[in-house]
């Protein structure tokens, strides 16, 4: 069912959702076909990173179906955000206290820095996201 949602910006939420869908696709698809090696460097987080495709599945899917029920001004917009957001937030930190608990950020390296922005990108979208599921399910 289509309710009014107010959210000023729901149109950059749904496209930020669409977009950060693909690049979690788009990500796993230069791991598999080693056009990235972020991560692959040593064999420790070769073994921890092979645990993420599945999750990382399920939250690229909940991003894109996010972003196609904010377009579509559905109701069920508001739960598929609060999972990717609670997904992204979990997942990043569970990176990023894998990467500090080993001493993988340093030396500050392209693949440290990249795997920084990474693990705030996904817990600062994380908290933004699951923010907007508060503001969008207060307004239905």
């Amino acid at each position: 069912m289509a309710v009014p949602m107010r959210i000023e910006k729901q149109p950059v939420l749904a496209g930020v959702t669409l977009a950060s869908g693909v690049l979690v696709v788009l990500f796993w698809a230069f791991y598999f076909t080693e056009t990235a090696t972020l991560g692959q460097g040593h064999p420790v987080k070769r073994i921890f990173e092979a645990a993420f495709p599945a999750a990382d599945a399920v939250l690229a899917a909940a991003l894109v179906a996010t972003g196609v029920l904010l377009l579509l001004r559905r109701s069920s917009a508001v739960f598929t955000l609060v999972i990717a957001a609670s997904m992204s937030l979990y997942l990043g930190v569970l990176d990023a206290t894998f990467y500090l608990r080993h001493g993988f950020y340093t030396p500050l390296t392209s693949d440290a820095l990249t795997e920084i922005a990474i693990n705030l990108l996904c817990v600062g979208g994380g908290i933004l996201g699951l923010r907007l599921g508060w503001r969008l399910w207060r307004t239905m």
